[in-house]
């Protein structure tokens, strides 16, 4: 019922985001569209912990999608990309990883509260698959063409809320760079979502769900 209240408040304009429990009923009629390696792409650039994998990828309609928005941005304007297709496998790293850290930080919290504080940062992959493991979703932010970072307000993954793609606590200097990232990827049919200014998806459950449309058509990919 409390998920269902939300998701008529965001209906009514009166609340940003969809409960997660929404997104995960979309149906999905994948498309079994391939995968395409991004990383050599020297127009892009790639946060330090993406180029110490050995690919980056996308969905290939994606990465059409974010070249055709990558002609939209101004000039001495990039794209700097931090994450892109996840296995489940590394979404379960991931998650491992931020729990221990939540923990050792704050031992004396319940268990309860340690998995809210990871999921702010990653989706449980105890419960699905989101968008990542779609080849769908990517976190993106600006840069210069030497990839030095443009201010967007918050640093990527912090979890304030300065965090809103809209927050009103943020410089002109970064509200102005986030309406420049909104828009690039916006005017091409990517969807972002409203709590985390560096997430964009296409064809995912998210995007399928905050578009209204019928369903998503991209999902879980095994084997890459």
């Amino acid at each position: 019922m409390r998920d269902y209240i939300r998701y008529v408040l965001w209906r009514l304009g009166r609340r940003s985001t969809i409960p997660a429990a929404f997104i995960n009923h979309v149906l999905i009629e994948d498309n079994h569209e391939i995968m395409v390696d991004i990383m050599q792409d020297e127009s892009l650039f790639f946060s330090s912990e993406l180029k110490k994998q050995k690919n980056v990828l996308l969905r290939v309609k994606v990465y059409q999608l974010l070249k055709q928005a990558q002609r939209r941005l101004p000039k001495g304007f990039c794209f700097k990309v931090y994450s892109a297709y996840r296995s489940m496998a590394d979404q379960q790293i991931l998650w491992n990883r931020e729990y221990q850290v939540q923990k050792k930080q704050s031992p004396e919290l319940s268990e309860e509260t340690l998995e809210r504080l990871v999921r702010a940062r990653y989706a449980d992959p105890r419960k699905g698959f989101g968008g990542h493991q779609t080849g769908g979703a990517i976190d993106i932010s600006l840069c210069d063409f030497r990839g030095k970072d443009f201010e967007m307000g918050t640093a990527y993954l912090e979890m304030t809320s300065q965090t809103l793609t809209n927050s009103h606590k943020i410089s002109k200097e970064a509200k102005r760079n986030r309406r420049i990232l909104y828009n690039a990827l916006t005017s091409q049919g990517f969807q972002n979502y409203p709590a985390e200014w560096w997430h964009y998806c296409y064809g995912d459950r998210m995007w399928a769900a905050y578009q209204r449309r019928d369903k998503a058509i991209y999902g879980l990919v095994e084997d890459v």
